[in-house]
């Protein structure tokens, strides 16, 4: 007897270890770039300092990305269709617009490369000589399993190849009498959804917004001030003085919170039924937006 439903999972113990790995490294080295920014004046060593931070800025929110999506990530085989999850891409074919199913062997000629291609994160799309396109979801680059459609064809790497392609020749002779309705979401498609959706927009402004002026100011400042108070007492009075570039720490902290809280925003968007989650995540970007701009005001009443 046919199961209604089998899920398959990519490999992820090796890609987890480095995603893991490299987000760790690149907190490490901007934590540590960051101290030594902070024992110099503002001047090109402090910019050369700071070149790591950015660096991790950029990064970091993609690997965190990268790695939740691989920790999530399943290839569903129904009756009546085929699921693909990726993070926010989410692939649904039915099982009547599949037109075969092999390994790599099956297509003449080479497979082009991924875009990108390290364990973990084998993703990306490129164009086939006949017109088509093929589109990675794996974690690895081979094996490999190609489900081809009519346009398209998907690149996946179930953990057990075999099984993938035995359940998949299974389920396309059992056949279906209700396939499931054709879906393609990217993460380009949920960012414009809900930037026509009135109150995420809104906490998506405000909460850029927000950053982008805790930035403004902290850059303005530091060359003004050449310290700040790490605390302040009861009476408000300055306590533990510091070089005044410490300061650029906290819009360093919130970019961070921003980037992470928008993408997590983003993954809860995708269905209705946790769109409530991707509200509280952009409502507490903007939060912290505004606390540590309140930080900064009273920090600097006690100049």
């Amino acid at each position: 007897m046919v199961k209604d439903e089998v899920v398959f999972r990519p490999p992820r113990r090796l890609g987890v270890i480095l995603h893991a790995a490299a987000v760790l490294a690149l907190g490490v080295a901007s934590g540590f770039s960051l101290f030594l920014a902070s024992q110099v004046g503002v001047g090109f060593d402090f910019l050369l300092l700071l070149i790591p931070v950015i660096a991790a800025l950029a990064m970091a929110p993609a690997l965190v990305y990268r790695l939740i999506a691989l920790q999530r990530a399943e290839y569903v085989l129904r009756r009546d269709g085929i699921l693909l999850h990726w993070g926010l891409r989410r692939e649904e074919i039915p099982m009547d617009q599949v037109r075969w199913f092999g390994t790599p062997e099956r297509l003449a000629g080479h497979l082009p490369r991924p875009l990108s291609a390290w364990p973990g994160a084998v993703l990306g799309r490129r164009a086939l000589p006949d017109g088509r396109t093929l589109e990675y979801l794996a974690s690895r680059v081979h094996p490999l399993v190609l489900i081809a459609t009519e346009k398209h064809i998907f690149a996946v790497s179930p953990a057990d190849p075999v099984a993938f392609l035995h359940t998949c020749q299974r389920m396309a002779e059992f056949g279906s009498l209700t396939p499931i309705q054709p879906r393609s979401d990217l993460p380009s498609f949920i960012l414009s959804h809900a930037w026509a959706d009135r109150p995420a927009r809104v906490l998506l402004l405000l909460s850029s917004l927000l950053s982008a002026a805790l930035v403004a100011w902290t850059v303005l400042l530091v060359p003004a001030h050449a310290e700040f108070p790490l605390r302040l007492a009861a009476d408000g009075s300055a306590l533990d003085v510091v070089p005044g570039v410490r300061l650029l720490l906290l819009p360093v902290i919130n970019t961070f919170f921003y980037l992470v809280d928008l993408l997590l925003g983003l993954f809860f968007y995708r269905r209705q039924e946790t769109q409530p989650l991707s509200y509280l995540m952009w409502g507490a970007g903007s939060a912290t937006a505004a606390f540590f701009l309140l930080a900064v005001w009273f920090l600097l009443r006690a100049v």
